[in-house]
């Protein structure tokens, strides 16, 4: 299992790490992707050796061709509290089926619908992304369902046509 969040979204990676960390003690097989770089990823690169993770939590850099590392995510993550606009990477993920767990913060709310394309979560809270996440991970007809449905509110929503449709309605 493939999880990813990018290092754009700076506030809220440690977290994602925490919560990693949760999920790896709950003995969830799973690595931990943290794409892109930022003014934070020495510490946070410092935090995850500290704590004996370099193998399940890993720092991809940045990466000019995303499609790869989309193409293998299993879910995404965005556990912004600071600063966060409608997050492109989310959609990105939904126009490939990819649920998501996200805090209640900025834009996450407005593309991720709680419990239909993945879970909103109260921000800075670990404990939520894990729970999140896991529950994801553990039933797969959930997964299923909130992988069609992403697919379904991207093309409904937030494609081209879409939103131009929505627009001349308005």
């Amino acid at each position: 299992i493939s999880i990813v969040a990018r290092l754009e979204e700076v506030k809220g990676h440690n977290y994602f790490i925490e919560a990693a960390y949760l999920l790896l003690k709950e003995g969830i097989n799973a690595k931990f992707f943290i794409a892109g770089t930022g003014s934070c990823e020495s510490a946070l690169r410092e935090r995850v050796r500290v704590m004996g993770l370099e193998d399940k939590i890993i720092f991809t850099g940045f990466i000019p061709d995303v499609d790869k590392l989309m193409n293998i995510t299993d879910i995404q993550v965005n556990a912004s509290y600071g600063t966060e606009a409608t997050s492109l990477a989310l959609l990105e993920g939904m126009s490939l089926g990819v649920p998501a767990v996200v805090s209640d913060f900025g834009g996450n709310p407005g593309v991720i619908k709680n419990g239909k394309n993945g879970f909103v979560v109260a921000k800075q809270n670990s404990a939520a992304l894990m729970v999140g996440i896991k529950k994801l991970i553990e039933n797969k007809q959930l997964y299923k369902e909130m992988s069609g449905n992403s697919i379904k509110i991207f093309r409904n929503t937030f494609t081209a046509g879409a939103m131009t449709h929505n627009t001349e309605e308005l």
